[in-house]
């Protein structure tokens, strides 16, 4: 997976062969317009206020692709000129075709810093923010036989081709892990691990002095996590709209993606002295987020511009589609707990879906 997506010349994302949209392999919030944008720029804006307005002001966005998103933030920010003339936008981006397209989308903003990874950027106060970022981190693959869990692996079958094949852990960090999960499971469980999330939580600890950790992905949580219609795991392929259970076909020209264990990310987190500020569906989220926003426009006639922001967010908004599929999670570093932030402000299904509500 790391390969498929990552290598520099072949990788899905690295080559720049990722495409987003209605024209492309696959459909995100950035994909509806810029009042997604315009919403986590709300949700910023508060938190900005939350830490008493400080100068410089940072955000980090990681996973920035073209950097429309970026661009529908700072175009929202303007609005704001006390936190917009003190902000400090920093993407990070380690691959030069993305940069490249961020660049130009965001000629116009001259408050925008590119760092190749995560430990060259300078202290920040504000916020690191991702959207849909985890999801693409690579996997290890755990399945169990019904005595033991085992580890599904990836090996060449000729030219281009791959298989599976299932060995005994060798990984320590797998051991330690495939000990903590039940044993009540139908054989062929699989479970997902991805080791790389307590590094990264790691490294962006360590240049934060004081905000928060903004995590918008679709995945699953608590008792979710061991539900019969998950038993075959969730890693998959998308090309054209298309989903494609095998992940082993066409790599590195489709997208490989697996649901992110937000309960297992809580608690990796809770163990490196992040604070849960939060944890809910996206529906919730933007109208906590935009609440103020949409209060403004009560008792005025709608016009074109408003019914158009209307039928955007009711895209975003709705329970079928985007408003459940896609979850918010909210880290926290040397911040207030009370009150809650806008996004969290009528957060569902609240921070006890994780299931570790005995830790907090």
């Amino acid at each position: 997976m790391q390969k498929a997506l990552y290598d520099p010349e072949q990788g899905y994302y690295s080559s720049g062969r990722v495409r987003i949209g209605k024209e492309g392999d696959f459909f995100t919030n950035v994909s509806v317009g810029n009042i997604y944008g315009k919403v986590i720029g709300l949700f910023i804006q508060d938190l900005w206020e939350s830490l008493g307005r400080p100068k410089p002001f940072s955000i980090v966005e990681q996973g920035a692709h073209d950097g429309k998103l970026a661009l529908d933030i700072l175009e929202g920010l303007q609005e704001y000129k006390e936190l917009f003339e003190c902000t400090h936008y920093h993407i990070v981006e380690p691959f030069l075709v993305n940069q490249k397209r961020q660049e130009e989308h965001l000629k116009k903003f001259h408050n925008i810093f590119w760092v190749s990874q995560t430990e060259a950027l300078p202290e920040i106060e504000g916020i690191h923010f991702s959207n849909e970022l985890l999801d693409a981190f690579p996997i290890d693959l755990l399945s169990w036989s019904g005595k033991e869990w085992l580890e599904k692996r990836v090996i060449p079958q000729g030219e281009n081709s791959f298989s599976w094949v299932t060995t005994p852990i060798t990984q320590k960090e797998l051991h330690a892990i495939a000990e903590k999960l039940p044993s009540d499971l139908p054989p062929g469980f699989l479970w997902e691990v991805r080791l790389g999330i307590e590094s990264w939580l790691q490294e962006i600890g360590s240049r934060m002095k004081r905000g928060m950790i903004l995590i918008a992905d679709y995945g699953y949580s608590g008792a979710q996590r061991f539900a019969p219609y998950r038993a075959e795991g969730s890693i998959a392929s998308y090309q054209e709209h298309r989903r494609y259970d095998n992940p082993l076909e066409e790599v590195g020209k489709r997208d490989i993606t697996a649901h992110v264990d937000f309960t297992e990310l809580a608690l990796t987190a809770l163990q490196h002295e992040w604070q849960l500020l939060g944890f809910s569906d996206q529906h919730h989220f933007i109208m906590g987020a935009a609440e103020e926003w949409l209060r403004t426009f009560e008792g005025k006639p709608p016009n074109a511009i408003t019914q158009h922001h209307f039928r955007l967010l009711q895209t975003l908004l709705h329970p079928e589609t985007m408003g459940r599929q896609f979850q918010f999670l909210g880290l926290g570093k040397k911040m207030a707990l009370s009150p809650k932030l806008s996004g969290f402000r009528y957060e569902h299904p609240g921070t006890k879906e994780l299931g570790i509500s005995h830790l907090l």
